[in-house]
């Protein structure tokens, strides 16, 4: 196994330390937009923008990044976008105006993400086996979701008190830890060159997945719908012109982008669809506790993040208890198993959403829902890259990756426009579900009716995504106990 045995966990330590600033970095800005705006001398629409370039960027260049390691190594690119990450936290932390904050944030921050992210992957894949990749995988997907919620405490938190700017601060004494053990990491040889490198691939991977996942976050901006068929028509019509392109470099015996021949692959697929359902529903359910704990219950993003408190650390216990799980019975199984206790969660605080409501409401169900994420989460990763041979698991992480930005480009957008239509519907009874032109939701009014039904439309919609979770699980072949 690449490791040394010296510092066995070495290579996990400095993977989930990644995974962790790459998460919390995206949770904070999000519960800081308000501060962020002051902060940076500049408006609401503006730091929304930066927010979409920066996604823009992750989503459709995470392909690029993992091809990257097949041509200098993957340590070498790790470290390499984690010094241009390094960088673009440093000019974010000291940025005056926004489009400063632009440049080191959404540009050098998300091209650091897209050369380290596919990294972590596979440097998992390459340094363990057996129990000890089903542990690590558990861990990095576990420390991931949950960094998404403790941003909103840390975020919330230094947004309140302190300063925003601190986030990035801590960001930065975390990428030195990074550079301190990065000995640990042990590099691949190249197996292709700059010369080889696939242009025609790249450009319609690049515009495709850019037009498609533009056009899916315009789905929050009802007045820009006129913009959303053409936008994600387009990219779809990109990508499968860019799996037809691969398919004859394939053909022709020249390098490729990626190996699109393993999409077919029937664990590799359905994997990926559990993946993306469970970034879907995570984004849909970090969205909709923020909207209504600040702006119905009026509490602050700090008081939010304390109350999603025991549902992260409910993740974070059973992504690593999952891994044991599976020494126990078939991870197919236990798949399946957290894909339903994720729908119960869900299903148990889907109508509780009023006026009134209290953290103690959502207790219950938020701990069923972060057991279920938990495990989940422990055991999609590796069934989903373990079905692809070891030669191709940069094509296979890049894929992963690429498929879970949609996810969470997915849940925000489509949750975000449920819960509009909902809150419509309860407010409006027996009348027409559009919603109204350039005029804030809540200066309508806010009822319990109102509250009641956009919740709980939105909870519909993520347990019907969990469906789908439960009936793509069902194709992944069964790997056995794993010993």
């Amino acid at each position: 196994m690449e490791q040394h045995r010296s510092f066995p966990w070495g290579v996990l330590f400095i993977v989930s330390l990644a995974a962790f600033i790459l998460v919390i970095d995206t949770t904070t800005i999000e519960v800081s937009l308000s501060a962020l705006a002051v902060g940076l001398n500049t408006d609401l629409t503006s730091i929304h923008s930066i927010i979409t370039l920066y996604t823009l960027v992750k989503a459709s260049s995470m392909l690029i990044g993992a091809k990257i390691q097949d041509i200098i190594g993957r340590k070498k690119t790790f470290m390499t976008g984690a010094a241009i990450y390094g960088v673009g936290t440093f000019i974010a932390a000291i940025s005056q105006d926004a489009g400063m904050f632009l440049f080191g944030w959404s540009i050098l921050e998300g091209i650091g993400t897209v050369l380290m992210l596919p990294a972590t992957v596979t440097f998992i894949t390459g340094a363990y086996k057996g129990k000890e990749r089903a542990f690590a995988f558990g861990v990095w997907g576990g420390i991931a979701a949950a960094a998404s919620i403790f941003g909103l405490i840390f975020g919330g938190y230094l947004a309140t008190f302190y300063s925003w700017r601190w986030v990035f601060v801590l960001e930065l004494v975390i990428l030195l830890v990074i550079f301190a053990f990065h000995r640990v990491l042990t590099e691949t040889r190249p197996t292709t060159s700059w010369k080889r490198f696939d242009i025609g691939g790249a450009l319609l991977s690049f515009f495709g997945l850019i037009a498609l996942v533009f056009g899916i976050l315009l789905v929050k901006e009802p007045e820009k719908w006129v913009l959303v068929p053409f936008l994600v028509t387009g990219g779809i019509i990109l990508l499968f012109g860019f799996y037809l392109w691969e398919r004859r470099q394939i053909g022709k015996e020249t390098d490729i982008l990626v190996d699109v021949t393993i999409l077919p692959t029937r664990s590799f697929l359905a994997g990926n669809v559990v993946a993306i359902g469970q970034k879907f529903i995570t984004a849909g359910f970090i969205f909709l506790f923020p909207v209504f704990y600040e702006i119905v219950a009026g509490a602050s993003a700090y008081e939010t993040g304390i109350a999603l408190l025991p549902m992260s650390l409910a993740i974070v216990v059973f992504s690593i208890l999952g891994a044991r799980l599976a020494s126990w019975f078939e991870p197919k199984y236990v798949l399946l198993g957290g894909i339903a206790l994720t729908g119960a969660g869900l299903a148990a605080i889907r109508d509780v959403f009023t006026l009134t409501t209290t953290v103690y409401d959502i207790l219950s169900g938020s701990l069923l829902f972060g057991i279920g994420l938990g495990i989940v989460l422990s055991q999609v990763t590796n069934l989903t890259l373990s079905s692809i041979r070891s030669e191709r698991q940069t094509d296979a992480s890049g894929i992963y990756n690429t498929t879970r930005q949609l996810g969470s480009s997915l849940g925000t957008a489509v949750i975000g426009i449920v819960l509009a239509l909902g809150f419509v519907a309860g407010l409006f009874p027996g009348r027409s579900l559009s919603l109204p032109s350039g005029q804030p939701l809540l200066s309508l009014g806010i009822s319990d009716a109102a509250v009641n039904q956009g919740m709980e439309w939105a909870f519909i919609a993520m347990i019907l995504v969990v469906i789908g979770m439960f009936i793509a699980g069902l194709f992944i072949r069964k790997t056995g106990k794993i010993a």
